[in-house]
């Protein structure tokens, strides 16, 4: 507090509120508080105080009534609005600005000094060295709502896309949200926003940070919203290209953006939308300039899976999908939009089979409008409706039990696979199969008891709570419970070995997250020019691209407990190897991987893949230079002569000793794994090599310096 006499505005407002008990402050309260005048004088140092936001309400009240105003009025309004922007409460500053930018009379005074004000409290945050986690959420209210003061004129839009243009790393989730949702929806009103999609891939960790993350920073928490964004950037860029081929271009982008939302973040507004954008891919991926019914003739418009679209769009009504007032509105109001055009398609469909036909031209301008009609909302200044109150969460239950029944899956499937394979083992390997099936049949029996029983406090035979399984096998038996009694005597080793195999099961079953889908659809673009890049052998490639990019990432973000070898400098290619192996072996592709193959190419490959009539090769290295793997000839030429008989596209995974700093974080995802093609003298047809580099020699984040 500034002076006494803003101590004593707030006792007094502190009293007004005591009186009221709860009820809207009573007639002429606002003038025995002192009215305009005492707020000009006192206001701004309530920057701080928990009666703001109530003052905010009743001043935001008074503004409407233009008869009561006096000369005091305008620079009473600025030491309010001063006192909002200054606060460094996040509490106190959300209530209060949702109180200021729903009034228009308090805006159409302050409005513009309000926009310079938040632009200034983000810049604040972007010019501090170590922001905690209140400034991070009280800069994601600022710019939210600075963002919704430009979607209705108040400040320069330039000056908002500017800002948000300075984001260039991963942020704590209230911020990178806010961000990524701030883009989404300036993108929908200035076409040359979509410039911005770059920064929602930073914030969202699909490209590599161009600045420093900040403290609290998860790309994963902001990667659903980034989905959902990116794919509306490239539909807003489909609506208004210039040709329907771009068009098409756009839409497909959209529909892989949208497929990664739903698959990987069950976004239901994601699997709606994606329905309706593939429908539009059928309608604009025909061959003829004026396409027919035929085009019409999907599964999507027959009437049951509209009935079903439709369903789906009331249960988003509904839910909001949890999304906030401002900006869960106009994404009701798109989703019903498309839903109706969908609708009208499959009404349409039955029109034109009578010798009719179509323009695709004014199918998109109907497009455009309907989309630009959606997005027309009032985010400010405007009276709250039903469907802002009826908001759900989702249920605990899916994050917590469907995890769980998830890994018991997979460890209930390794079991089978061990069973299979104790039955054929001879030798060494029957014996060590044994010793593993025993390990996971014990803790199958456990996790199911846990299941099924539910957790409890146990202790293991010297009456100590026992300590914790290694992940993920302590999701399935947390420490303490009766279920893990059992395992009290059980060898660390052993538990270690299948806790990496179930998560290996578990990740490989997994879809790709955005980073590892931009890198997925990277290296497929720079297969393209294989000519044995097609059919059968591409399907196949494609699918292991995908496991060695979930295992190069997995690796990436394990810890020291599951994968010690990453983090020791004596690591040798075996460690590597075996790991990569199990790895494969614990998917669907186990049955199909071999391990030091004899008499191919000559020699001896370290890992194949046997697919119907080809095979795909893994060359496996340890390497303890700093030189780039595609300057590696000699691993190159290894690689490249394994193809000699077979389909000429390969692989190349080599542990990195030296080629980054043992010290600091690893390069980014889309850094370590590349394509290269190799040329063999008298062959026209060069081999194509993914290579891979895996980090190694790695240092424990909190040993960092």
């Amino acid at each position: 507090m500034g002076s006494r006499a803003t101590a004593e505005l707030e006792g007094d407002l502190e009293a007004l509120l005591s009186a009221g008990a709860g009820q809207p402050p009573a007639e002429g309260a606002f003038v025995s508080l002192g009215g305009w005048e005492r707020l000009a004088q006192d206001a701004a140092g309530l920057a701080d105080s928990p009666v703001l936001p109530p003052l905010v309400h009743l001043v935001a009240q008074e503004a409407a009534n233009a008869g009561g105003r006096t000369d005091s009025y305008p620079e009473a309004m600025r030491r309010v609005s001063a006192a909002v922007t200054s606060t460094t409460s996040p509490a106190i500053l959300i209530d209060s600005l949702e109180a200021l930018i729903t009034s228009g009379p308090a805006l159409n005074q302050v409005g513009a000094g309000l926009a310079k004000a938040l632009e200034n409290a983000v810049q604040q945050y972007l010019d501090l060295a170590d922001p905690d986690s209140r400034a991070a959420l009280r800069t994601a209210a600022a710019l939210e709502a600075r963002t919704r003061l430009a979607l209705c004129g108040i400040g320069s839009p330039f000056a908002l896309l500017a800002l948000l243009e300075r984001f260039d790393a991963p942020l704590p989730k209230p911020l990178g949200t806010a961000v990524v949702r701030a883009i989404g929806v300036a993108v929908d009103h200035w076409p040359h926003a979509a410039s911005l999609a770059g920064v929602v891939r930073l914030v969202a960790g699909i490209d590599a940070p161009v600045g420093r993350p900040r403290p609290g920073a998860d790309p994963d928490d902001v990667a659903s919203d980034a989905a959902w964004v990116l794919a509306g950037i490239e539909l807003v860029s489909a609506l208004r290209a210039a040709d329907l081929p771009l068009m098409l271009r756009n839409l497909q982008a959209s529909a892989r953006y949208l497929q990664v939302a739903w698959d990987t973040y069950e976004r239901e507004d994601a699997s709606i939308l994606l329905t309706v954008v593939e429908v539009l891919c059928a309608l604009l991926d025909e061959p003829s300039p004026k396409p027919g019914v035929e085009a019409l003739s999907t599964s999507r418009l027959e009437p049951h899976a509209l009935a079903d679209l439709a369903e789906r769009v009331r249960r988003i009504n509904v839910t909001s999908m949890g999304l906030n007032h401002w900006y869960g509105d106009p994404k009701r109001a798109a989703l019903l939009a498309w839903n109706r055009l969908a609708d009208d398609l499959g009404r349409l469909r039955e029109e034109f089979k009578r010798d009719s036909f179509y323009k695709a031209e004014v199918v998109v301008d109907d497009l455009l409008q309907i989309y630009l009609g959606s997005r027309s909302t009032a985010v400010v200044s405007h009276e709250e409706d039903i469907d802002g109150l009826l908001r759900l969460v989702r249920p605990v239950i899916e994050s917590g039990f469907a995890r769980t029944a998830g890994l018991l899956s997979n460890l209930e499937d390794h079991t089978r696979a061990l069973e299979q394979e104790a039955a054929t083992a001879v030798g060494d390997r029957e014996h060590e199969v044994t010793e593993k099936l025993t390990v996971a049949q014990t803790v199958l029996r456990a996790a199911k008891s846990q299941a099924l029983a539910g957790a409890g406090p146990g202790k293991d035979v010297s009456g100590t709570a026992i300590t914790s399984l290694p992940r993920p096998l302590d999701q399935l038996i947390p420490a303490g419970s009766f279920a893990a009694v059992e395992l009290a005597g059980m060898s660390p080793k052993a538990l270690a070995e299948l806790a990496s195999a179930v998560n290996d099961a578990t990740i490989g079953r997994h879809s790709l997250n955005l980073a590892e889908a931009t890198v997925h659809s990277a290296i497929q673009s720079c297969l393209d020019s294989s000519p044995d890049y097609v059919g059968e052998p591409k399907d196949a490639v494609n699918d292991v691209l995908r496991l060695i990019i979930q295992f190069a990432s997995s690796r990436i973000n394990g810890q020291s407990d599951l994968y010690p070898y990453l983090f020791d400098p004596t690591a040798v290619e075996r460690h590597i190897h075996r790991d990569l192996h199990d790895f494969l072996k614990s998917g669907s592709h186990g049955a199909i991987t071999d391990y030091e193959v004899q008499h191919v190419g000559g020699g001896r490959i370290d890992l194949r893949l046997r697919f119907s009539g080809f095979s795909i090769c893994i060359e496996m290295k340890v390497d303890s230079t700093k030189k780039p793997l595609t300057d590696k000839q000699a691993y190159l030429k290894q690689a490249a002569t394994y193809q000699a008989t077979d389909i000429r596209i390969g692989f190349l995974v080599a542990l990195r000793h030296k080629a980054f700093d043992p010290t600091g974080p690893p390069p980014h995802l889309s850094k370590l794994i590349v394509h290269t093609v190799f040329d063999v003298p008298g062959d026209p047809v060069p081999r194509h090599i993914v290579t891979v580099a895996v980090p190694g020699s790695r240092t424990k984040p909190s040993d960092m310096k």
